[in-house]
């Protein structure tokens, strides 16, 4: 299952570039998990980007996709790919480079963490050839112990057999 984010989105809804960098994003991460006191601490750095929990759960709730999001998700219907795609904006990659669509891909039963996460860069290219290349750019990463707890689970990890082949 692949679910789908945007960056802009959450732009848009804050009304302020700075709130998507990373160390602000953790804030808005679910809190369910968390202490009573590392909750309390989330509750007060979303009040002081002007943000209650109830607007941003209501945020998330709604999932009203941007254009972008709407023009990928009829993509993926038109090649009958839907039931395998979700908007999701608790997706949030924390890498500040990521400049609109963002994802990451879980196993189908929702058991494991992400295997792989990532998204659009419209300037990491730029930035790191030294402004010689301007050139927008997707890119992920995929977590090699994530796969192996899944081919474990599923029971599709091959037998391994170390021996060495000395007749050729």
């Amino acid at each position: 299952m692949i679910r789908l984010s945007s960056r802009n989105a959450w732009q848009d809804f804050t009304k302020d570039e700075a709130v998507i960098r990373p160390r602000l994003m953790n804030s808005i991460r679910p809190s369910i998990s968390l202490s009573a006191k590392r909750r309390k601490r989330r509750m007060k750095k979303l009040r002081a980007l002007g943000l209650s929990h109830k607007e941003v759960s209501a945020f998330i709730a709604e999932a009203k996709p941007t254009v972008e999001l709407e023009s990928i998700l009829a993509n993926l219907a038109s090649r009958g790919l839907s039931d395998y795609v979700k908007l999701d904006y608790l997706v949030i990659r924390g890498l500040a480079y990521y400049t609109g669509t963002v994802f990451e891909a879980f196993d189908t039963k929702g058991e494991l963490r992400a295997i792989a996460g990532g998204g659009r860069y419209d300037n990491l290219v730029k930035l790191i050839s030294g402004g010689q290349a301007d050139l927008p750019a997707l890119g992920f990463g995929m977590g090699d112990v994530v796969l192996l707890e899944l081919l474990k689970a599923r029971e599709l990890l091959p037998e391994f057999v170390a021996h060495v082949d000395a007749s050729a």
